[in-house]
């Protein structure tokens, strides 16, 4: 009987303990399946969060290059407005300073044209003149235009003593003037000395602006052979000193290399992909700029050649002409303003591009230089004839002079360019890194892109590892469970199924985290792969872009080795001659 009660007390135990082991048997598997659970969902969130990461870097990227544009294109717009209201002051401020100066200028061709038509009467010129006079003190065409009236009106006198102001305020402008108005008046003697005082007063290192008018002159051929040989005489004496110092000839190639670098056009845009995919495309697009100048400098050279003679017109037209240059090119006083304008009127130009806009005007800005030598005032009317005080003729003839040194400067230009082309175009897309000559090698590349994304797969792989330890725990519960069923069938079975379910659910989940990581490489591998083929599809657009702009070297290196000063000096003979330099 007590063994009886014994038994059964100790049957009771043992089930109360197999109870409490139960308990905490589902206590530990809902912890385990809860870790479980949140280190599957931890997984997942690596995987996504690697995926995010990639995209958004990309968008990072983009969002960069986008602010970039719009804080370039906002301060464009913002120098532009500035330019726009800076070009209206400073013309005021001519107007205000100078703009009687226009009235006289206009005032000049104007006498002459009425003397030869004889409907001005003496008085009216006289008041005319004297008029100017007062109201432009100081300007050295004021008291020239009182000596015209004068000398009409056989005033020696008064003439004489307004000659003599006008070449105190201005000697080279006054002694040019009376060179064209003799001229124009057939008077060959007079107009003969005085260029011969013209020419007694010149350095060719340090000349005066308005020598251009010369070159002009002998462009036109306007003047008769004794007045030509003389200018061609001290042109050729003046080139042969100035181009036996390599000194001088370096500094015109130095401003040529800097105009060809002017024409560069912008080139932004043309190759997305490689613009947000390539590390070194900064190099790639300066090299497709350079490169790009050769057809705006084709073109610039073709509207040089292009200009001609109208040789139809009468020598007073073309005097006029040149009479009109000397006296509307503006006076040194004016320099500072008028450079300003110039500036404020190429950033108008350029949309508000202040970088190009200043490129353009460090090449030009010899233009406005008080004094400058031979070879620099042919450089200042190849530039801009407009602002040298030439016409496009003249602008011809002065690049024909210059073609040695114009093809040496291009030569040099086109050899820096090629060397400057990088050799390599380097991938970067989404850690995948590759290089590419030309792009030809596709094949290899996706072969490469293949195997760092195999690599890619490996490393996520590893970063969810098989979980044995989970799998273990579940073996052991489902062993206590049979060893259970001897004592308690029902606590077995239960402690068996637990373990079964932790293990398979283990399972489940480490192969749901496995496919994650599968899907989420895939899809990032064939986005970057897409990305590879259209960088690869630009790369060959881009060194055919680029093979073919530079190919176009050699067609401007043909035209600017065709010209010649003969073909633009005048069709006389004579003038012909001017300038074989050695």
């Amino acid at each position: 009987m007590s063994d009886r009660l014994i038994s059964s007390a100790d049957i009771s135990g043992i089930e109360y303990k197999l109870r409490q082991l139960d308990s905490n048997l589902d206590r530990v598997t809902n912890n385990i399946s809860h870790v479980r659970t949140e280190v599957g969902g931890v997984l997942n969130e690596v995987g996504t969060l690697n995926q995010r990461q990639a995209q958004l870097a990309a968008d990072l990227n983009q969002l960069a290059a986008a602010f970039s544009d719009f804080v370039k294109n906002d301060g464009k717009q913002k120098s532009l407005q500035l330019a726009e209201t800076r070009q209206g002051n400073l013309k005021q401020d001519l107007e205000i300073k100078f703009g009687y100066y226009g009235e006289v200028r206009r005032m000049a061709t104007g006498i002459l044209q009425g003397v030869d038509t004889g409907i001005v009467s003496d008085g009216t010129l006289r008041a005319t003149t004297e008029e100017v006079m007062l109201k432009a003190p100081g300007y050295w065409l004021a008291p020239a235009l009182i000596t015209v009236a004068s000398w009409i009106r056989n005033d020696k006198a008064t003439a004489d003593k307004a000659l003599n102001e006008s070449l105190r305020r201005d000697d080279y402008k006054t002694t040019l003037f009376f060179m064209l108005v003799m001229r124009r008046l057939n008077r060959y003697e007079a107009s003969l000395q005085w260029l011969n005082r013209y020419f007694m007063h010149q350095n060719p290192y340090n000349l005066d602006r308005e020598f251009v008018i010369i070159l002009e002159a002998v462009t036109t051929g306007v003047f008769p052979p004794a007045a030509r040989q003389l200018m061609m005489k001290n042109a050729k004496s003046w080139l042969a000193q100035l181009t036996q110092s390599g000194d001088y000839i370096n500094d015109q190639k130095a401003q040529w290399l800097q105009f060809f670098h002017a024409k560069a056009p912008v080139v932004s845009g043309k190759y997305p992909l490689l613009e947000q995919f390539c590390n070194n495309w900064t190099a790639l697009e300066t090299y497709l700029q350079t490169v790009s100048a050769h057809e705006p400098i084709q073109a610039h050279f073709k509207n040089v050649i292009g200009a001609s003679t109208d040789l139809s017109k009468a020598i007073k037209v073309q005097l006029d002409e040149i009479l009109s240059m000397l006296v509307t090119n503006f006076d040194d006083e004016e320099l500072p303003l008028q450079q300003q304008v110039r500036l404020n009127e190429l950033i108008i130009d350029m949309d508000g591009d202040k970088a190009a806009a200043q490129s353009v005007m460090d090449a030009e800005k010899h233009i406005f230089q008080e004094k400058v030598d031979f070879l620099q005032l042919l450089t200042n009317a190849a530039f801009n004839p407009a602002k040298a005080g030439a016409s496009k003729v003249t602008q011809a003839l002065a690049v024909s002079i210059s073609q040695p040194w114009i093809v040496e400067a291009h030569d040099t230009f086109t050899a820096n360019s090629r060397n400057s082309i990088p050799n390599l175009i380097v991938y970067n897309i989404d850690g995948f890194t590759a290089g590419t000559q030309d792009g030809s090698d596709e094949e290899s590349l996706l072969g490469q892109h293949e195997g760092y994304w195999t690599n890619v797969l490996k490393a996520e792989l590893a970063k969810a590892p098989y979980p044995t330890s989970n799998v273990i725990l579940g073996g052991l519960i489902i062993a206590l469970g049979a060893g259970l069923l001897i004592v308690n069938p029902i606590v077995g079975v239960l402690a068996a199924g637990v373990g079964i379910w932790l293990v398979l659910n283990t399972l489940n989940k480490h192969k749901k985290t496995i496919q994650q990581i599968k899907d989420s490489t895939a899809n990032r591998e064939q986005k970057s792969k897409e990305v590879l083929r259209g960088c690869i599809a630009e790369t060959v657009d881009y060194r055919k872009e680029c093979a073919r702009e530079d190919a176009k070297a050699e067609v401007v290196r043909a035209l600017l080795t065709s010209i010649t000063p003969e073909d633009f000096s005048s069709v006389s003979k004579d003038t012909r001659n001017i300038l074989t330099t050695n």
